[in-house]
């Protein structure tokens, strides 16, 4: 072997050798502190719910404690380990909100007049659970559990779901800035308005008569297994939609200017349309 070549082997040999030695001190090293440096992840337990009561209501705000430092501490919920959950009311839960025992005293309820709100008190959350110098919280198993008859929701908080199952009720009405799944439930009306457009809707084993769906707000969106009489569609730009022939519905289609488009896409076998 040539001596260059003995020396270009040696440099790789030895760059791959420390590359083993620093990646072997790191995996003994405390890690834990390395990656909290701009960011924590604050996992409240599950144990334990605790049971609060609220007054009647015919509207749920659900809203969240503007951290104390804004601008310098971001914080974030986990859209898959935390949500608001409506649920069907009985006897003894009436009325009542549950929350892990852990977040007692962090979600606060109070109604006004017809308004339920309720208010996660994110910057204590953080101060409890946190550690000092992180530049992101975000939380997970921030669950509400409220059993009511009324599903109007206006949902003001960034990412953070709402979920409605099992309930029968004469109009689902949900104004979210996370994702809505609305599954078992039985409606004249479901109105759910997206304050993102890329959150996500999905209506699962429902009854209504009428779905209104306002399409440049709500781009992701999913029926299965629904029984549904009309949808009204509204929206500007184009949009596509896929209908299934084993569905029988009645779609209404109010553009919001001229340039607006409906295309529909039927997969599989024949169907009728009927134009008015």
């Amino acid at each position: 072997m040539r001596p260059t070549s003995k020396i270009i082997l040696g440099i790789i040999l030895s760059i791959f050798i420390i590359s083993l030695l620093f990646i072997t001190g790191f995996s003994f090293s405390e890690r834990r502190n390395f990656t909290n440096t701009h960011s924590n992840v604050i996992s409240i337990p599950q144990d334990n719910p605790i049971g609060i009561d609220v007054a009647s209501h015919r509207v749920i705000v659900l809203e969240a404690e503007s951290a104390e430092n804004e601008g310098k501490i971001n914080y974030g919920f986990s859209y898959e380990h935390c949500s608001l959950n409506l649920n069907p009311t009985a006897p003894k839960e009436e009325n009542k909100l549950f929350v892990p025992e852990a977040l007692d005293g962090y979600i606060v309820a109070k109604t006004n007049r017809d308004t339920l709100k309720i208010l996660i008190k994110v910057d204590e959350l953080r101060k409890k659970y946190g550690e000092e110098g992180n530049k992101y919280i975000h939380f997970l198993g921030v669950n509400i559990d409220l059993h009511t008859s009324n599903v109007n929701v206006i949902n003001k908080v960034l990412g953070f779901p709402t979920e409605v199952r099992n309930i029968e009720t004469d109009s689902i009405r949900i104004v979210s800035n996370g994702n809505i799944l609305i599954e078992s439930c039985k409606a004249m009306v479901i109105d759910p308005v997206m304050d993102e457009s890329y959150r996500k809707l999905n209506v699962k084993n429902s009854i209504a008569q009428t779905i209104h769906l306002d399409l440049d707000r709500i781009r992701n969106w999913n029926m299965e297994g629904c029984d549904i009489e009309v949808q009204n569609l509204t929206g500007s730009g184009k949009h596509n939609i896929i209908q299934h022939r084993n569905e029988k519905i009645k779609i209404n289609w109010y553009p919001k200017n001229e340039n607006a488009e409906l295309n529909i896409k039927v997969p599989g076998d024949t169907v009728q349309i009927v134009f008015q």
